[in-house]
């Protein structure tokens, strides 16, 4: 009987991996799942640059600059199946110091890189760097546990001077 409720319990959990992260606001870029690397395009008129961040499993995480000015614009990640997004979010700057400014991963928080861009400020813009991060959640399964992801986090951090 406690195999069968670990079994559930597992099961769960993973289903709650397959369904995260959830619908995002802003479409991402049709070539988040196949690009092999950075790239560039137009996008209702605008040069943008996408730059891949990194890679967690079947999670890639990305960043969107003007391509004109340098300019950040957005962040999301993307859970692909093949070269097909099977799921995306939008990441908002969730920190903008402490741990998540460092590049430490732990059991519950995965460091997956950093991405510079710029930042309209007056009378100069200022650069900061993006720090992305994979976050788990621990499950108890009966006898078992293990770690599952749970969301995906953005630092906006000031770069040092």
């Amino acid at each position: 009987m406690r195999l069968r409720i670990a079994l559930v319990a597992a099961v769960a959990a993973l289903a709650s991996v397959l369904v995260a992260p959830a619908a995002a606001h802003a479409a991402p870029d049709d070539l988040a799942c196949s690009a092999v690397g950075s790239y560039s395009r137009y996008v209702g008129g605008t040069p943008k640059t996408f730059w891949l961040v990194g890679s967690v499993g079947s999670y890639r995480y990305w960043q969107v600059v003007n391509a004109g000015s340098g300019y950040y614009q957005s962040s999301y990640v993307v859970r692909c199946s093949g070269e097909a997004i099977a799921a995306s979010a939008d990441l908002a700057v969730s920190a903008t110091g402490g741990d998540r400014c460092g590049s430490t991963t732990t059991s519950q928080y995965r460091y997956v890189g950093a991405q510079v861009a710029l930042v309209a400020h007056l009378p100069y813009p200022l650069e900061y760097d993006y720090r992305y991060w994979h976050v788990y959640r621990w499950v108890n399964s009966g006898f078992f546990g293990f770690w599952t992801y749970d969301h995906s986090e953005l630092a906006g951090c000031p770069s040092p001077l």
